[in-house]
């Protein structure tokens, strides 16, 4: 066990709690962790769906992952009922980090401040940014307390991890290399950009949007061109595309 693993399991032995379930593969990972490592069963599963903005199969994944482990009836799914996304990108423009990043905090943040005590699947090596964070800690953006039990893991512990509990990934990575969580997201690959372009449903309207978005300051119009001009790809030619 790592790090990590132990003093979340020490931290989480003691206290009720919320995993939060996105569907992608390091939530999975979390919520598996918890099912095989916590002793009791004071939990529950809080699963977030952006509204407008997230693949249906996203939701029946999550949805049929709970069933599957018997603990659907922890499960709770919340959205915002209020707000669409896209009508919220065409008001507010484009979500970045280090500016408003409207998403998060209308979408997310909104929506978990009533947890005190939740389970992420945030990894030291998912960015810089993280890298810096620890297994348990306060999550000032929501004033909560966060605990990260896969923060030690690899991309590779997290795909292992899932196999061995005979769980298979989210169906959206095959068809976009993401989870579907988030259809559109100014901080995706261009591979995933290249995917999410090529579904007849939610490219075309991602890029009606983005045609009539207002590209206000320099990186809103580089986030906005990086999409565009992926429009009409059809294949994924490796030398070009970043991964």
């Amino acid at each position: 066990m790592k790090s990590s693993e132990k003093e979340a399991l020490s931290y989480l032995s003691r206290r009720r709690f919320t995993v939060l379930f996105s569907g992608g593969k390091d939530s999975t990972a979390s919520l598996l962790w918890v099912l095989e490592n916590i002793p009791h069963n004071r939990w529950n599963v809080v699963y977030i769906e952006i509204t407008g903005n997230t693949h249906e199969l996203c939701t029946e994944y999550v949805k049929n992952i709970c069933e599957r482990l018997d603990i659907l009836n922890k499960l709770e799914i919340r959205r915002r009922e209020d707000l669409d996304f896209f009508d919220c990108l065409k008001k507010w423009g484009m979500p970045l980090i280090g500016k408003y990043r409207w998403c998060m905090y209308q979408f997310k943040l909104k929506l978990i401040k009533d947890i005190p005590f939740q389970v992420t699947g945030v990894k030291r090596s998912d960015s810089v940014m993280r890298s810096k964070r620890s297994p348990v800690e306060l999550f000032r953006a929501a004033k909560n307390m966060s605990i990260n039990p896969i923060f030690d893991w690899s991309n590779e512990d997290v795909l292992s991890y899932i196999k061995e509990h005979n769980i298979e990934p989210n169906p959206c990575y095959k068809l976009f290399r993401h989870s579907g969580n988030c259809m559109f997201c100014p901080y995706h690959r261009d591979d995933q950009i290249i995917l999410t372009l090529q579904d007849p449903v939610w490219g075309s309207k991602i890029i009606e949007i983005l045609q009539d978005l207002k590209a206000k300051g320099r990186i809103t119009r580089e986030k906005k061109e990086r999409w565009l001009r992926w429009v009409g790809q059809t294949t994924l030619d490796e030398g070009r595309v970043k991964k």
